[in-house]
Order: structure tokens, then sequence, then C-alpha cells
């Protein structure tokens, strides 16, 4: 498991669908593949909804948080998972995990339970650490300090569920008449909680911190700054025991110094005080019937959470177990977990199986997709295009970005993948994003990404492509279309190296490889001010300028043979190649549309052609004009005509001789002429023939 991306059971999972299924049952319809949208990395299960209701598996935290969000949806309250806990556990010991029961049963004892928090931390979450102490007697009040990591910040969820889990566990002993748990100070953050709720935002003035209503002036809450005070509690040996991952480390003498809801007065102390917010005019927030209050005098943006417990107990007799008899029960529970294992590990086996099968799936295809995008996808045997290839060769050995120019349709976007493929990025990802597509908002969004709440219908953060494509090459088409304030943006990333996600302030560092692509002027651009000089200059540290088609029209036939190779595939046909008439036409055609409109003719030609080749009525007419004869009286065309049966004969004997390995008798048998006439033709055409023809 990957320590670096937090991680949670299925036990919590499991807390919130039960909950769902049997409160809520009109309203429990989980959309699951959604669920799994933001894990990355994380294969989703074929049957994700008993996937989530086994507590021994694990899921990345965004697979929880989703579902809390969710849950929160579809029940109309934001506590919904603390409501969850408390509830899973009136079911009774029967509907626990089976360790549960044998450690609930063998404790029997709320403090005992509190005390080994932080062992429940570290078998239910890999990112949470839970620490629990008691003040001295006469009060003996007992406390739990929880601590999220940075990189799991707690939503309003997850604080819930700690309560509602810690307020649940003791309905499972008879003798407990009530319990509560209060958080003193939280370590939820106040921008954390207004994220959930996009009509609202968050402003912050020296000391001050206020909450506005987007639409409104008036303050909703308001917040202080304060420093908080610590209190020094002497820890009892059986805390002490086990515990090597604590909130707050003990000093030598046993004694731990906590953090408490009172505001540090002593200059002293002062410099050395944590600070946090203090809520001093109290208020709700919310949106689409979900809200949160935030009540005068409540702590947040802590280190950590303090919680207090104070319970009831009724008076009852010490139950009397013999060895033998506990010695049962716990080895029929200890079997029923064998039994889970079993399970569990059977499952993890068909995991690994399905995952080698993708792993080997996905090797294939990374092969194709290589194969496609190195150079056979790109067709030319002229003097441009041979220049061309190898400026690709030599530019993708390096790391230098990359402006490729073009007119529409010359295949900019397959340059920047052949560029990549050949490059020792080729493993990593390559990711395209057409500027022009997409508005501003939507095109930072995209870049970038966003945090939860940055705008409207921003449900939950979402990395942007520079993220995903960290390591590889990032081609950005049409590039002169981008807006000046994202301009700004793609600067800093190709200056630093780093960026920040929409709504967020968090700093990400990429490496990243730029390819752009334009068939404006970009020069034109940047003296009409439209577009920034350092900029320009950041992105076309080596210009590439593709040829369009009609100054390489030797190329026509080769394309002509590829496409209609491709098309045969797409369209089911069979079609052996195009008559010289009709071959003369795509010749002469301008083609304004580039290599694109080329494709898009040969496929239209494919669809009407009515035998084995495209013949000259089956050319689209705006192409060969009205008449649906060739005009062979007339010497030019005859010329194209001659010409382009020359070419296609000559592309034709050179495939043969690649398919046979430059064999002369082979490649003759194929085409169906003797030895003799092959290297007439050969020597015709200026081809070499091999050195070894047999």
């Amino acid at each position: 498991m990957d320590n670096h991306q937090p991680w949670v059971t299925c036990f919590l999972t499991e807390i919130l669908l039960a909950y769902l299924e049997e409160q809520h049952p009109a309203k429990a319809s989980i959309d699951y593949p959604a669920l799994f949208r933001h894990a990355e990395g994380f294969v989703p299960p074929s049957d994700a909804q008993a996937f989530l209701r086994h507590s021994n598996n694990w899921v990345p935290l965004a697979v929880l948080r989703e579902l809390l969000s969710q849950c929160e949806r579809l029940t109309g309250r934001k506590d919904v998972a603390y409501l969850a806990a408390r509830t899973y556990f009136e079911h009774g010991q029967d509907e626990l995990l089976t360790l549960f029961e044998i450690i609930f049963r063998v404790l029997n004892d709320v403090r005992a339970v509190v005390l080994c928090s932080h062992r429940w931390a570290a078998v239910q979450t890999n990112h949470l650490r839970l620490q629990s102490f008691e003040t001295p007697a006469p009060a003996h009040d007992l406390y739990m300090l929880a601590q999220f990591e940075e990189n799991a910040r707690p939503a309003v969820g997850s604080m819930h569920l700690v309560r509602g889990l810690a307020e649940g566990f003791p309905r499972l002993y008879s003798f407990i008449e009530d319990l509560r748990c209060t958080e003193e100070i939280s370590q939820l953050r106040i921008e954390d909680v207004v994220r959930e709720f996009s009509n609202y935002r968050v402003s912050v003035r020296n000391d001050r911190l206020t909450i506005h209503a987007a639409a409104g002036t008036d303050p909703a809450v308001e917040a202080r700054r304060v420093a908080l005070k610590s209190e020094i509690v002497p820890l009892s040996p059986d805390i002490l025991t086990d515990v090597p991952d604590v909130v707050v480390k003990a000093t030598r003498s046993g004694t731990i110094r906590v953090l408490t809801s009172q505001e540090e007065t002593d200059q002293r102390e002062l410099p050395h005080a944590p600070s946090a917010y203090r809520i001093v005019r109290g208020g709700s927030i919310g949106r689409d019937g979900l809200s949160h209050a935030f009540e005068e005098g409540q702590v947040y943006d802590a280190p950590y959470s303090r919680f207090r417990f104070v319970w009831t107990e009724k008076p009852h007799p010490s139950a009397e177990v013999s060895v033998e008899q506990l010695r049962r029960q716990v080895s029929d529970l200890l079997f029923q977990y064998l039994k889970q294992v079993r399970n569990v590990q059977t499952r993890m086996i068909e995991f690994t199986i399905e995952r080698s099968r993708l792993v080997q799936e996905n090797i294939y295809l990374r092969r194709e997709v290589e194969r496609e995008y190195s150079f056979g996808g790109i067709v030319g045997q002229s003097k441009p295009m041979l220049e061309l290839f190898a400026l690709i060769r030599s530019l993708a050995q390096t790391d230098v970005s990359v402006l490729i120019q073009g007119e529409t349709g010359t295949g900019k976007e397959l340059i920047a993948r052949a560029i990549h493929y050949n490059s020792p990025r080729r493993s990593r990802r390559f990711v395209a994003v057409n500027c022009g597509a997409l508005a501003e908002t939507l095109l930072q969004s995209e870049l970038f990404g966003h945090e939860k709440g940055a705008f409207t219908g921003a449900d939950a953060r979402r990395k942007g492509i520079f993220e995903v494509a960290d390591g590889g090459t990032l081609f950005l088409d049409e590039i002169g279309e981008i807006s000046p304030s994202t301009q700004v943006k793609l600067l800093r990333v190709l200056q630093d190296g780093e960026f920040q996600r929409v709504g967020g302030s968090e700093t990400i560092r990429v490496n990243v490889r730029i390819l752009s692509a334009t068939n404006q002027n970009v020069e034109e651009l940047v003296r009409s001010g439209r577009f920034r000089q350092d900029l320009y200059y950041r992105l076309n540290v080596f210009p590439i300028r593709v040829p369009p088609l009609r100054d390489r029209a030797e190329d026509i036939p080769l394309l002509v043979d590829h496409f209609v190779g491709t098309a045969n595939q797409k369209l089911r046909k069979n079609i052996r190649g195009v008559s010289p008439d009709a071959m003369s036409v795509l010749i002469t055609h301008q083609w304004p549309g580039n290599v694109r409109e080329l494709e898009n003719v040969v496929q239209r030609a494919l669809v009407v052609a009515k035998s084995d080749t495209v013949g000259f009525e089956d050319v689209p007419r705006e192409l060969r004009g009205q008449t649906d004869v060739p005009p062979r009286t007339t010497k030019g065309l005859r010329g194209l005509a001659q010409a382009s049966t020359e070419l296609v004969e000559k592309q034709t004997i050179l495939n043969a001789l690649d398919k046979t390995g430059g064999n002369v008798t082979h490649a003759a048998k194929a085409l169906g002429i003797s030895r003799a006439t092959l290297q007439n033709k050969m020597k015709a055409y200026g081809l070499r023939g091999p050195a070894k023809s047999e």
C-alpha cells in the first residue's frame, strides 16, 4: 500500500452503506462508478457494492470522501457520518468485525477501549493518529487527540465520523447508559469547511476571518485568531506502552503537553503558542439543503483535535467467566476470523491475476500506440518530409519546447506524438488539449485542476492535465487562443515548473515537456499585444513548420494508399487501389484542408466505389468538376495521369520489396511479373536492388 496516498478500511464505507440502506432505503442510489473517479491508480472492483461492504478490504481515502459526499446529498444532512457510526453499533455484536468482537469482549471497559485509540487508528487508516490521556485524580477525565496528516486534511464528514465512532462503540455494553464525545478544539480548517459550500467565501484581514455569502456583503460568521494555552498532563504506565506514532510525544518524566481551548495570556509563552481561530460570531452556512453551524466559542484550525469523553454507567456485577469458557469463545471467534482471512486472500489472488492480465494488455496497447505514432503514422517520402523526419529524431532526444506551426489538417498533433514516442519520455503519458475548444475558466481548470468549491459545479478536487502528464509530454493545440490570464499561469509553469490549482493555495511541482501548435501567425499576435512575448519565446525554443500538402504532391499517392488501407478496415471493404484517372484528380487538387481533407475524400470515395478500384466517377464531384468522364484529351491531364500511374507503380514495387525483405524473385512473383521485368522497372525508377536477391 502506497504510504504517500491516504487509505481507509472498508469498515468505514460499510458503516455508511449500511445506514443508508436501512434508514433511507428509498434514497440508497449510490453512484458507484463516481466513487472511484478520483482514486488514481485504483482499479474499481467489478462488484463495487460488495467490495465496499466487506470490512477487510481497503480503498483510497478519495473513495470514502466521495461516498460521504453522496450520502450527505441523499439524506440532506451533513452529520450523516455521525448518525451512521452511532447507529452501526446498535445492531449487536453479530454485525461487527470478528476481531472487534474479541477485543470488546476481552476489554469490557470503556476506558480501556479509549486508551487503545492509537491502535484503532493504525488498523483503520494510514493517515490518522489517535492518542488518549486521562487527567489526574480526582477528576479522571478521559480525552482523545486526533490528527490527520496534511495529505488527508479532514472534511466536515471526517470529524463527524470520528465522533460517531467514539460515541457508538459503548452501545455494545449493556451497562452504559449514555456517552458523549465533545470536540473542544478542531483541526478542521474553516477554509476547508467553506469550500464544501461554493456559494460562500472566506476573507482574512489581519487577525480577523469572516465568511460571506457570495452575493452578500454582511458576514455570516466571524472568527478571531488566538494563541492556544497548553497544559501538562502525566501519563499512566498503561498509556505509555506500545505507542510508536503519537500526536504529542511524551517527555522522559512521563508527561505530555497538550493544547486546550483556553487562550494563552502568559507573555513568555505567547511566541511558542500554536494559533487557531475562535468563532466570535456564530452562524450557519448552507446550500442545497445541507448546512454547517459555527457556534460561538468553537476553535478551528488547530494543529490537532481534542475530544472529551463523558459517560454514565449502570451498576453491574462483575460477571464470572471460567477460563475454559473464555478459551472456547475466543477460539470460536478466531476460527471465524480465519474464514474471513481465507476469503480475503482468495479475492486478492483473483485481483492479482486480473491485474497481471491488465498489465500485459497495457504493455501490448502501449507498444501498438508507440508503433502507430513513431513514424509509421506519418506518411511521406518527399524532400520536405524526409527533412522533417530527421528533425523529429533530433528533437525527440531533447527536452526543449517545440512550437509546431502549419495549416489546418497538416497533422501537427501527429508530429507532436512522433516527438513524444521517439523520446525518453515515451513510457509516460502524452496528453493533448485543444486550447481553442474550452472557455477560459474551463481551460484553467483543465490545465491546472481545481479544488472542491472553486466554482459552480466543482463538487470535488480534480487534478489538472499538468499533474496527469507529470513526467511525460503535454501538447497544447491552438495555443494562440488562450487568454492573457491563462498565459500568465502557463508562463510560471514553464519558468518554475510549479502552479496552483484553481481555488487552491498549495504549490504543485511538475516535470512536463511542452509541445504546442497553432495555425495562426504567433509573431503577429505578439505584435498586436494578444500574446505575451515572454511566453512566445518560452514556447518557441525550436520552431517546426509542417509543409502543406500542395507543396509535397509527390506524397499524395503514398497517402492515398495508406488511407485506402485504413478505410478498408473501418468500412469493411476490400478496395485494391485508385485508378490513374482518379489519382490525377487527387494530385492536381490544391487541398486547402490538407491531409485531413484527403483522408475524408478517400473514405467518401471508398463508400461509393462500385468495384474493387476507386474510379474517376467515385471521386467527389467538387474535386472532378461536373463531368463524369475523365478529360483524357487534355495533354496536361494525360501527363498527370501518366505521372500518377508511375508513382503508384513505383510505390507498389517498393511495398512488394519491403514485404519480401528485398528478395526480387519473391517480389516479382507477388506482383505477377517476371524477375527480368521487375528488374527493368526498378532500373527505370532508379530503385536499387539488394546486394543479394535470392
